[in-house]
């Protein structure tokens, strides 16, 4: 049942032209350099600290890991991260 709903998602995604990661609930990550990212989709913060922060990506957990980092702003749907981001891991 579970892959045949997998296959309408996709489906529905292709014909429709629609934004997958909407559909499929995961977070859209918009990075600029290494000193900003911007996620949208995200289920709040899980770990927070100016050298990790743990999100909950629905689907997915991401771990951002760097220098003097920050979340500059945030909504129930959008998140804004400054600092440097050495790296994003996807759990």
């Amino acid at each position: 049942m579970k892959e045949r709903r997998k296959g309408i998602v996709t489906r529905a995604i292709d014909v429709f032209d629609l934004p997958g990661e909407v559909i499929a609930g995961l977070p859209k990550l918009t990075l600029v350099g290494n000193s900003r990212l911007h996620i949208e989709c995200h289920k709040g913060i899980l770990e927070y600290d100016s050298s990790l922060i743990a999100i909950n990506g629905g689907k997915l957990i991401l771990k951002l890991r760097g220098e003097n980092l920050e979340v500059a702003a945030m909504s129930a749907e959008e998140m804004l991260i400054r600092g440097t981001i050495l790296s994003i891991e996807f759990e």
